[in-house]
């Protein structure tokens, strides 16, 4: 197949590497000048969490000179796509008709931005003290405040969180403090623009809509981590391993060095505007290794959220398998059997019983 990749992200390049290993011709269409960068590890490898080198997805050299990938460096606004064909109008590249393709992937690209007076997370490296977190990415601000809190600091917010407050409350929260750093998660959204994608073409990338599989309401994707699962499942259905895409729920994630939270679907502010009858089960667990809170949302018998916080235990160890459970319609609880961690039975243990709760059983 003849492939056309317009924007490089985590996803697009995970595509990449699949299709380009299994022999395909594939062409990248990219405003970027360096490597694939796994942006949410920014600020955990500016506090030396995470090794900096690991941020680092793909070189550009691994991608073209190993793989074989065409790299093109353009402006995303300029190029246009339409039933498979890619059209470049841009006076300083000049490309002209690309030509028509098997498959169109179409990725954003994500530029970090200051706003106002606060600094973005992205370009800030944090230290112990007082913040106001400004920002729309829910996810990153519920990161933020788990960042901070593991450097001895403590914020507030008023923007938008990952995770209910009820299990927020975990973390320590000053909710009366009117000062201190302002601090940024949003970022810009390069988008090329789209016509007609046409049957069997995707778009994987930040800032584009999908409709969440538990709730059915539609949202905004903001997680590398979910567009790296969108890259590896399209791939696997180009290569004909699989049959067809399921509906994703929406996912976000976050970590520090001893807290992490997963927030599957979508939080009960949000819930509460669609559903009136909403129910809830919220179970935790405390020792001396770590300390859990776990909140499902449900309407009826039908699970709409499934909200974790873990200290002491690293939830990226596992979150793409709970995920795709979930994302398949299965119960999450079932594949928590394969946990290594000490008190991984005891994580286990809370959401069999919210899945118990679930179901009145």
């Amino acid at each position: 197949m003849r492939i056309a990749i317009i924007g490089l992200n985590p996803g697009t390049a995970i595509y990449a590497q699949y299709l380009a290993k299994d022999g395909h011709e594939v062409t990248v269409l990219t405003e970027s000048q360096s490597d694939v960068i796994v942006t949410d590890l920014i600020p955990h490898a500016s506090l030396n969490i995470i090794n900096r080198e690991s941020i680092k997805l793909f070189t550009r050299e691994y991608l073209e000179d190993i793989l074989g990938i065409s790299i093109l460096g353009v402006r995303l606004s300029s190029v246009m796509i339409n039933e498979g064909k890619v059209l470049v109008v841009d006076s300083v590249n000049e490309h002209g008709i690309m030509g028509r393709y098997d498959r169109i992937v179409v990725g954003s690209e994500m530029l970090p931005r200051d706003s106002g007076d606060c600094i973005s997370i992205y370009r800030a490296t944090l230290f112990p003290g007082h913040y106001v977190i400004n920002g729309n990415d829910a996810g990153k601000n519920t990161e933020s405040l788990l960042l901070i809190t593991d450097l001895g600091g403590s914020a507030i917010t008023g923007s938008s969180m990952a995770i209910d407050d009820d299990v927020l409350k975990s973390l320590p929260i000053n909710g009366s403090a009117e000062t201190g750093g302002c601090l940024s998660t949003d970022y810009e959204v390069i988008k090329p623009m789209v016509g007609t994608l046409g049957e069997g073409n995707l778009t994987i990338g930040r800032g584009f809509k999908l409709r969440d599989s538990l709730s059915g309401i539609e949202y905004v994707v903001n997680r590398d981590y979910q567009l790296i699962m969108m890259g590896k499942l399209l791939a696997l259905r180009d290569l004909g391993i699989i049959d067809s895409l399921p509906l994703m729920p929406r996912l976000e994630v976050g970590f520090s060095r001893n807290w992490a939270f997963l927030s599957i679907g979508l939080t009960r502010n949000e819930l509460k505007a669609i559903f009136r009858d909403l129910s809830s089960s919220k179970v935790a667990y405390h020792s001396s290794d770590a300390d859990m809170t776990a909140k499902i949302i449900y309407r009826r018998n039908r699970l709409l959220s499934l909200q974790v916080l873990t200290r002491g235990i690293k939830l990226l160890n596992w979150v793409s398998y709970i995920y795709s459970l979930i994302m398949l319609n299965n119960t999450a609880y079932l594949l928590l059997d394969a946990g290594y961690e000490m008190v991984f039975n005891a994580l286990r243990g809370l959401l069999e019983q919210l899945v118990l709760n679930l179901y009145n059983i």
